[in-house]
């Protein structure tokens, strides 16, 4: 079918939405690729698609603009080598830090359903805020239950008050999924706990390079990431199109 290697249909953005949501396969396109691709969806009946565009190039954009997408994020991706080895030893003796357990479930769902509100998902007003709430929760739940390689948490008084997921990507590579700190405790240096202890935590698993994804206008988490000796690997902005089927009939 037209454009089939230009997209893909995203099942589980779909079902947890209830919208059909797809996203566009490539993060460079040309005039021709972008027909095919408003095609598609007309035929597909698609509801919104996602484009992550290279933020370098101009055409992409152009087309992503001139075809009713709206810029939603600007995806930062930092890198670091673990090379010194001195930001993976010692331990806050402030804080305990330890894999998360089952009955941690709902302390971190509480802290997840607030701490994203910088993403795209938020961004975009055609997502109920409710839903968008709820996608980190049972994000930071499901990486408890296997979907990351380990999910450390913070706790104080017995309390977890911050949690960081680490995932394995193989040829010695890692990469920081989600991290968040309770409101309560948010401006004490819990950030800063959690980051060097998913660092310790890599290079204990042969870990040598780390890469963590996080938004253009999260300032706070950049420069917490730049103390750490990260990078800026790439800038790649998002997009959504949202459809409607009195447009489709034009299409």
């Amino acid at each position: 079918m037209i454009a089939d290697h230009l997209c893909l249909i995203l099942d589980w953005d779909s079902g947890f939405f209830g919208r059909k949501i797809a996203q566009v396969a490539m993060n460079t396109l040309n005039v021709a690729q972008m027909e095919q691709i408003m095609t598609w969806c007309s035929i597909q009946k698609i509801d919104c698609l996602y484009f992550l565009s290279e933020a370098d190039h101009a055409e992409s954009v152009r087309l992503a603009e001139d075809n009713g997408f709206r810029l939603v994020d600007i995806r930062i991706t930092l890198e670091k080598k673990l090379q010194d080895v001195q930001t993976v030893q010692g331990q806050d003796p402030r804080y305990a830090v330890r894999m998360c357990r089952r009955e941690d479930a709902p302390a971190l769902r509480a802290i997840a359903k607030t701490s994203y509100h910088d993403s795209r998902f938020y961004y975009d007003s055609k997502f109920p805020r409710h839903l968008c709430d709820s996608l980190y929760e049972t994000w930071i739940e499901k990486s408890c239950e296997g979907y990351a390689d380990a999910v450390l948490v913070t706790e104080f008084e017995r309390q977890p008050k911050g949690y960081i997921s680490c995932h394995l990507l193989g040829e010695q590579k890692g990469k920081i999924g989600l991290i968040g700190v309770a409101a309560d405790s948010q401006g004490k240096g819990l950030g800063h706990v959690l980051i060097r202890e998913s660092l310790r935590w890599f290079s204990q698993h042969g870990v040598e390079q780390v890469t963590v994804v996080t938004q253009g206008r999260n300032f706070t988490a950049q420069r917490l990431y730049e103390e750490f000796g990260f990078l800026t690997k790439s800038v790649q902005l998002w997009y959504h199109r949202w459809f409607d089927s009195k447009e489709y009939s034009g299409l």
